[in-house]
């Protein structure tokens, strides 16, 4: 009997420091760690690697590689690389780099996996990154991606019902921090859509949505207003986790889908926000804007609904002119302009695919008179461009 006692008291104690070792936090090893001179160290601890690489979007090269040799290496690109064998632990700092949010991944012995000392962690459809941000000064890009010191606004996840789609579907809302004071304030709405593989989560997690809108009305930079971020793909009822079935997030799914759908059912969205939130109803306190297939949309549903939005933003993503050949008229999108939108805005990276489409959009407004205004950034069809032009264009709505 004493010796089962002692087997059994044995097997709890093991199970219990089982479960507590599953608690301890961390891995102890700070990483990433930004530095005094915005130079960036990440720690890796692995004494029986081969291999370790880094890949990110601050790098200069697609990877970089090293061996644990305990020299210490320089490249001809900016930035410098160490290793050490200091009980198997490798590092590598960057180059300075300046205020933005930056993804990155691991690749040990050439199996990618993540930082297991960051706990940050991003979805871009299926695929997962280590995350971190950095602010060089006040005002640059990754202060507005940070979170600050400044009253902060709530998020919530919400069901809705679509008659158009015959489903339950969910969506993202941000309230302005003053929301919950200021009873009898009603607020402009901005609907803003993802791109295709996306869902409602995109913009809150990848496009750091409310972290730009603290920032942008604690400066008094953006008017406050409720910030919409509906699931674009109509099929899905949520995002993966959430909704009833489960599904791989896929580009090649929501590339395929029509606009027609997302037409005929935004009234269901907006008749819930206007139906549970304060809201203005007026045309010129609504606003549409979107990524890539997100912008597509936002410009048919201004095709669409002309007298609906007073602004429409369109980032990497357009709708180009449906040209009669009788006429060299596109009726329908002089139909937009004829009801007077206080603002139709377009941008676009130098580097992005749909430049040309963005161009030819542009350039028929122009030729026809309608008041657009076009946005040229560097680089491409990239989450680096699309959180700057949500900054630009909350500055430049509901004035």
């Amino acid at each position: 009997m004493k010796r089962f006692f002692i087997i059994a008291a044995s097997l709890l104690w093991g199970a219990a420091l089982f479960a507590q070792q599953a608690l301890i936090p961390g891995t102890g090893i700070v990483s990433p760690e930004i530095n005094a001179d915005n130079t960036v160290t990440f720690r890796y601890y692995n004494p029986k690697a081969v291999t370790v690489e880094v890949s990110g979007d601050f790098l200069p090269t697609e990877r970089i590689t090293f061996t644990m040799d305990g020299r210490e290496r320089s490249w001809d690109a900016p930035g410098r690389a160490a290793l050490t064998e200091q009980n198997g632990l490798w590092t590598y700092t960057s180059a300075p780099l300046e205020g933005e949010l930056y993804s990155y991944t691991l690749y040990v012995d050439g199996q990618k996996m993540m930082d297991p000392s960051n706990i940050y962690q991003n979805r871009d459809i299926a695929t997962w990154t280590n995350i971190f941000t950095l602010s060089a000064k006040k005002g640059d890009k990754g202060w507005y991606y940070q979170v600050n010191d400044v009253p902060h606004g709530n998020v919530s996840k919400v069901w809705y019902d679509s008659p158009a789609l015959g489903m339950q579907r969910r969506m993202t809302v941000y309230t302005p921090a003053e929301y919950e004071t200021n009873k009898k304030t009603k607020y402009p709405v901005l609907y803003l859509l993802h791109g295709s593989g996306g869902d409602e989560d995109a913009w809150s997690d990848l496009g750091r949505a409310a972290q730009i809108l603290d920032n942008l009305i604690a400066e008094g930079k953006a008017e406050p207003m409720i910030l919409v971020m509906p699931n674009g793909v109509y099929f899905n009822q949520a995002a993966p986790g959430v909704a009833v079935n489960m599904f791989q997030p896929t580009m090649a799914n929501s590339r395929s889908q029509s606009t027609v759908e997302i037409e005929d059912s935004f009234p269901d969205i907006i008749k819930y926000i206007e139906s549970n939130y304060r809201v203005k109803k007026a045309k010129n306190s609504r606003a549409v804007a979107g990524l890539s297939m997100g912008g597509r949309q936002s410009a048919a549903l201004s095709r669409k609904y002309p007298a609906m939005f007073g602004y429409v933003g369109m980032f990497s993503g357009v709708v180009p002119p449906e040209v009669d050949e009788a006429t060299g008229k596109d009726k329908v999108l002089d139909a937009v302009f004829a009801a007077k939108p206080e603002l139709y805005w377009i941008a676009c990276g130098k580097t992005d695919g749909v430049m040309v489409n963005s161009l030819l959009l542009n350039d028929y407004c122009e030729a026809q008179g309608h008041p657009v205004t076009f946005y040229e950034s560097e680089g491409g069809h990239i989450w680096r461009n699309w959180r700057e032009y949500l900054t630009i264009f909350a500055q430049l709505i509901f004035k």
